[in-house]
């Protein structure tokens, strides 16, 4: 075969494997370029779907195929060509892959695409006819292999930025001198974050982390930007993966409140086991000073036991909790109790008591179980002296993160419940409860399931199952791989449940839902291109 043959092989070839790297660097970025966390995607169907390994592994059997029938040219150039084309309608239509290019994404798209080019254009120009096959296999496993060298020659240089950003914000820390309250948890974190530093800012100049930005560098950088001349409180998300991450986002932020929201085997495949998780979230408190205050959600059976412990391993520090009153729950003493007495579409009313002080409030918030973390943020600004009208002014004013249990309703009529931020088991389980609230609507509930379970994951979407069985009209999952364990929830209401893997056949199913009959729970990360077409539904 000649060069100029070879030639037109790679002009064929090189748009279609940009495509493909741009989507690989896309989930190392959403997993954070962290191994464990990948290879935890790699295992899922949904991660090998997303990563297309069925499209990598038909690419090679028709380059196998090729030298077979002795078509190599124009059976690889059809299959080139074709993907290509598929490349061009996705830059159409708004739907290509791609990572948000910060530097780092940046110097790991450029080196894989040199490091692809030169692979593939030597193979190209320097082999013979009979090894064209192998160059092309060389170059798909290029394909994988390059965002992984980008992923480990950038890691010393994010490093080396990553202590001079760090160095920055303690310095920033020390000169300003806010008082840090750090927040973490397995669920409602963000939220609670939120919360507190809304409420805290009805009488004191607070700064927060933004978005769900929870790692060393994010609330490095996060501290330079907003703890400013003046600023009295900062509030802290601090999240992790594995023990030990806790307690290096401390050293940076060095909190003098704690807040553990909830334990919850959310990451277990992560952590290991629930005991690693307790641990973990622990060491925001074994980080506190000596005198420094502890808060607990006491609803939580997990936070009552590490609030024992907090109480039991350090007498000095001052530990508070909170409790939201259920059905189903028994009396525990808490500096802050919390009882629902309303909800509807708009809201929910509730009362606060704080010793003999009871008092009526309201939040415009969808859902009952929030009022836990604003219960949560209640008792920390009652600790720093917030009056109860401060309080009251602060949670009618109160705002729910982007895609948390956000609610809105379609041209057609139809409301939507986007709680796509985060899958949580508490939160898909308060989610659908939410749903019941439209009671004249038929309930749709559309998801991808909740990840990163380990080993509790069958456990956990059998109990999804059976909540929604009596309550939802028809149930849409988008990940086949949890459908089992939904179905054995069911039980003889299996038939409310539909598998729908593609995005297209997703959007064509979404339409039947427009009209003013039906509520949709769209509960987990969604196709993007689900989302976009739901925005236009939306009513101006």
């Amino acid at each position: 075969m000649g060069q100029e043959f070879k030639l037109v092989i790679l002009l064929a070839w090189f748009p279609q494997a940009v495509r493909q790297v741009l989507a690989w660097i896309y989930w190392w970025q959403v997993k954070e370029y962290r191994l464990d966390r990948f290879k935890v995607f790699l295992l899922r169907s949904d991660g090998r779907k997303n990563l297309e390994f069925g499209l990598i592994g038909f690419k090679l059997l028709v380059f196998l195929l090729a030298v077979v029938f002795h078509q190599v040219f124009w059976m690889i150039f059809a299959v080139l060509l074709a993907l290509d084309l598929k490349l061009l309608l996705e830059i159409i239509n708004r739907k290509s892959r791609r990572p948000v290019f910060t530097q780092r994404a940046r110097w790991i798209t450029a080196s894989s695409l040199i490091f692809i080019f030169v692979i593939i254009t030597t193979g190209a120009f320097w082999l013979e006819k009979d090894n064209l096959i192998l160059i092309y296999i060389v170059g798909e496993l290029s394909l994988l292999l390059a965002p992984v060298l980008g992923i480990f020659w950038t890691s010393p240089l994010v490093n080396v930025v990553k202590r001079k950003e760090i160095h920055k914000a303690k310095k920033r820390l020390q000169e300003i001198g806010p008082t840090v309250i750090g927040v973490t948890g397995s669920y409602g974190k963000t939220i609670t974050k939120e919360f507190i530093a809304h409420l805290l800012s009805q009488k004191y100049k607070t700064a927060k982390t933004t978005g769900s930005e929870n790692t060393e560098l994010g609330i490095a950088r996060k501290t330079v930007r907003f703890v400013k001349k003046g600023v009295e409180f900062f509030v802290v998300e601090m999240g992790a993966y594995k023990r030990g991450e806790i307690k290096v986002l401390t050293q940076i932020a060095d909190p003098k409140v704690g807040v553990i929201t909830g334990i919850e085997p959310q990451h277990l495949s992560l952590f290991g086991s629930l005991g690693e998780i307790k641990r973990t979230k622990f060491e925001l408190i074994e980080a506190l000073p000596k005198k420094g205050i502890a808060v607990f959600n006491l609803s939580n059976k997990y936070c009552r036991e590490l609030a024992k412990k907090a109480r039991r391993q350090f007498p000095d520090l001052r530990v508070f909790g909170y409790f939201l009153k259920g059905e189903n729950k028994t009396n525990i003493a808490a500096e802050i109790e919390s009882r629902i007495l309303s909800v509807d579409i708009e809201g929910v009313t509730f009362e606060v008591k704080q010793g003999k002080t009871a008092k009526k409030l309201f939040a415009p918030v969808r859902g009952a179980h929030l009022i836990e973390n604003l219960s949560g943020a209640i008792l920390v600004a009652r600790l720093f002296g917030l009056s109860w009208k401060q309080i009251r002014e602060g949670c009618r004013s109160i705002q729910l993160p982007e895609k948390a249990m956000q609610t809105y309703k379609l041209r057609k009529g139809a409301y939507v419940v986007d709680d796509t931020y985060n899958a949580t088991p508490k939160g898909f389980e308060a989610a659908v409860r939410y749903l019941l609230l439209f009671r004249d609507r038929k309930k749709v509930v559309i998801t991808p399931g909740i990840i990163e379970l380990g080993g509790v994951s069958e456990k956990v979407h059998k109990d999804l199952g059976k909540l929604m069985g009596d309550r939802i009209d028809e149930i849409i999952f988008t990940n086949r791989e949890f459908v089992k364990s939904i179905e054995q929830g069911l039980g003889s209401k299996k038939k409310k449940l539909k598998v729908i893997e593609k995005p297209e056949k997703l959007i064509e199913e979404f339409v039947r839902f427009v009209d003013k009959n039906y509520v949709i729970l769209l509960e987990g990360r969604l196709p993007k291109s689900l989302m976009d077409f739901i925005e236009k539904y939306k009513r101006a």
